[in-house]
């Protein structure tokens, strides 16, 4: 299959920053198989996806492998704050597929906690507070400073209103469009807190 017709969407965001909702947008949209790791836990314990992480990440490589070889589109989802990403990123580039990441981002991590908080009540995986915060800070530096520059394209989402996730902005590596120029400004100031906070606890 030539690189236009096979496409890699990485849905990428910290803890609670709406991936999900930004997922669901595209795979119906695109009609995408759909890798996440927390669905692959409900699978095998729905009534307690914490316990099983290890078999979760076993089952997750074993079906990203299958993705691969099918050779067909995918999307898959991501904090960006863990290495396997990178794993993920060259085997996709080796099998010639255009690599399209979509990032999430909210306005604080308080609010990707208080969003984990809530979808713990409704059944979900919980996520501990101070791996939102590590992630949250780490994840929005190597999008903006990394990982957009390591694909094909990039779109940045805004996801803090109840309605929809916003555009914010789009590109290629270090060349991008605005779409909504206060929302651009606003990531700029988290992303400069953001090296700010990582650079004070190294």
């Amino acid at each position: 299959m030539d690189k236009k017709n096979k496409i890699l969407y990485i849905i990428a965001g910290a803890n609670g920053s709406g991936k999900s909702t930004l997922a669901s947008v595209l795979l119906q949209e695109k009609q995408l198989k759909f890798l996440n790791a927390d669905e692959i836990a409900k699978e095998i314990a729905p009534d307690n996806i914490n316990k099983v992480p290890i078999s979760a990440g076993k089952q997750y490589f074993k079906r990203l492998a299958e993705f691969f070889d099918a050779d067909n589109s995918f999307a898959i989802e991501t904090t960006l704050s863990g290495k396997n990403i990178i794993k993920i990123i060259n085997r996709a580039k080796e099998q010639n597929y255009k690599i399209i990441l979509v990032y999430s981002f909210l306005q604080n991590c308080t609010t990707c906690i208080e969003r984990v908080k809530t979808r713990v009540e409704n059944g979900g995986h919980n996520v501990p507070e101070s791996d939102i915060v590590r992630r949250y800070y780490k994840s929005i530096v190597k999008f903006w400073s990394e990982y957009k520059n390591t694909v094909d394209e990039w779109m940045l989402f805004y996801n803090g209103y109840d309605y929809a996730p916003v555009i914010v902005s789009f590109g290629s590596n270090e060349k991008y469009d605005i779409i909504n120029k206060e929302m651009q400004n606003k990531f700029e100031n988290i992303l400069k807190s953001a090296k700010d906070e990582i650079r004070i606890n190294e």
